[in-house]
């Protein structure tokens, strides 16, 4: 029986053309061929409820999702172990220089792990390339929980880091190929949501253990709790249904979209495996065809994909540049220096806030979409570092403009210096907190692994640089000179968002990669969602029609029998 996707006309039984796949597509866009078939639609192939989040995707995604809990709480942990450590490496206190270097091994290793995974990801899987991460996480823990010198806990911080790029890299990207078109937003919102839900427990915790004696140790010793349980639970993780079919393996792929899709007909899911099977066949040409090093290449001389790849790891670099990881990594020390006789507990201010709204941001970011949300919110993030600029510059006038261990500053004027961190926090957690992370569903499928590694590495780069200068820039260009240095970051970074970086919403996770074929495709995507938002009223429209029709004959057969 021939499948609707052979059709290449509108007939009586299927008057929409659009859901047409000729077998000979190839979508491999890398050809530069000028014409270039369209694929299924996946956003027109809809089952049953596919809006709804069922029980199974639900459990699926906060198992994934308990990566971005690790990469939250072990990137936020340092702020409020740092203070605690005292004189247990080598009986001296560690200075600032050391400080930092102990807050960038985990960036460093980070890097690390992103660019080694995302190469790999592909071979290996998205699931045991997540139990991989895991490994790195509780063998760093265990390390750095047990540190009695400088040297254990920079490594101890370089392997966990490993596996923090991992999980930042991976868990979205595994997240993005098993979620629903129609609520792929809000899932791949729930990992970026534990991340922040990380920080605020590690500073909550560590609010906790500031008088107790070794609670630097127990901070980072809780790291393995989520990681074991991550581990205990991998065993009923599917793997990505496009990786099975990369692999051959096309039965279980259509199990997994069985259990994900529980009310979808057979026909359905066909029709869904169909379009999944074409995407990784079409795309799967570039790494038959082409060696590593040629593939490598071509990320950056073929245009469509150097633009996505820009496009995804502008957001995320921008995301660090404007400073907020630097309130998370020093919140500690720099609550200590505003007066605050429990650090950690007011490091709960910033992280805290930044969870609250992420988790608002994801609950409504398939209906306001990804773009407009950064260009509604980053203009309130700007304003918070104008306002703590200047608050900043007021409270430091009599310790010439730089923060003093000791002095006791005007509490007035450092509630102010808050309420423009707290302004800057909800602006960004809005916005960039968790948008960067939704960097693989912009990406084709032939490079998504490889893409998404690339821009995990740039976050991280990004990352090192400013959690290595702030407490220098504190120092050198006083806390003033800082924020108007975030500020103005802050500022490049929203004229990027405005030229480089498409709206997504709406689109199936196939279909985003084209539209970087001319240009970055900010007009494009526009265009693509009216369109396919006009197609799929059709097909609404023809199906409320037939069963009108149907309910009609029904009515005048009865009409006749009586």
């Amino acid at each position: 029986m021939p499948s609707r996707f052979n059709q290449t006309a509108a007939t009586a039984n299927d008057p929409n053309p659009h859901w047409r796949k000729g077998p000979e597509v190839e979508h491999v866009e890398w050809r530069n061929k000028n014409t270039q078939p369209d694929l299924a639609d996946e956003s027109l192939v809809q089952a049953e409820d596919e809006d709804k989040v069922t029980p199974y995707l639900i459990f699926l995604i906060l198992v994934a999702a308990l990566g971005g809990f690790l990469f939250g709480y072990d990137t936020g942990v340092v702020g409020s172990a740092l203070p605690l450590v005292g004189t247990d490496l080598g009986g001296k206190e560690l200075s600032s220089s050391e400080q930092e270097i102990v807050t960038a091994g985990t960036t460093i290793g980070a890097i690390f792990g992103a660019a080694i995974l995302g190469p790999l990801a592909d071979r290996l899987g998205r699931k045991w390339s997540l139990f991989i991460a895991d490994m790195f996480f509780t063998a760093g823990a265990v390390l750095i929980a047990s540190s009695y010198s400088l040297a254990q806990i920079i490594v101890g911080r370089l392997v966990l880091g490993v596996g923090v790029g991992a999980a930042a890299l991976i868990a979205p990207l595994y997240i993005t190929e098993l979620a629903p078109t129609a609520v792929r937003g809000r899932c791949i919102g729930i990992n970026a949501f534990f991340i922040p839900f990380g920080q605020v427990v590690s500073s909550a915790v560590g609010s906790g253990v500031q008088t107790t004696r070794h609670g630097w140790r127990i901070l980072f010793a809780l790291g393995v709790v989520p990681s074991i349980i991550q581990l205990s639970l991998m065993h009923f993780l599917p793997e990505s249904p496009r990786v099975l079919i990369l692999r051959g393996q096309e039965e279980e792929a259509a199990k997994v979209f069985a259990q994900i899709y529980k009310k979808a007909t057979p026909e359905i899911l066909d029709l869904k495996l169909s379009v999944a099977r074409s995407y990784v066949a079409a795309t799967t040409s570039m790494q038959r065809e082409l060696t590593l090093w040629e593939r490598s290449k071509r990320l950056w001389t073929h245009k469509p994909y150097r633009r996505a790849i820009i496009s995804v790891s502008g957001l995320q670099v921008f995301s660090q540049l404007t400073g907020f990881n630097t309130l998370l990594y020093y919140s500690g020390t720099l609550f200590g220096l505003l007066g605050f006789s429990n650090p950690a507990a007011a490091g709960l201010i910033p992280s805290g806030i930044n969870a609250v709204m992420v988790f608002i941001g994801m609950s409504i970011v398939d209906k306001v979409g990804r773009r407009r949300l950064v260009l509604i919110f980053a203009p309130v993030m700007m304003a918070g570092l104008v306002w703590a600029s200047v608050a900043a510059w007021y409270m430091t006038e009599d310790t010439d403009h730089r923060l003093l261990t000791g002095y006791d500053y005007d509490h007035t004027i450092a509630g102010l210096l808050i309420g423009g961190i707290v302004l800057f926090v909800i602006g960004y957690g809005m916005s960039y907190s968790y948008l960067g992370w939704y960097q693989s569903e912009f990406l084709a499928l032939e490079i998504r692994a490889s893409g998404s590694g690339i821009s995990t590495v740039s976050v991280w780069i990004a990352n090192l640089v400013v959690s290595v200068s702030y407490l220098s820039e504190l120092e050198n260009i006083t806390p003033t000179g800082t924020f108007c240095l975030y500020l103005g970051f802050s500022v490049i970074g929203y004229i990027f968002v405005y030229f480089c970086y498409p709206e997504s919403k709406g689109i199936s996770v196939d279909e985003i990669s084209k539209l970087f074929t001319n240009d970055f495709g900010v007009r494009k995507s526009e265009e693509m969602r009216a369109g396919q938002l006009a197609r799929s009223k059709r097909v609404h429209e023809q199906g409320a029609g037939k069963r009108s029709e149907s309910t009609s004959k029904q009515g005048e057969v009865i009409t006749t029998e009586v």
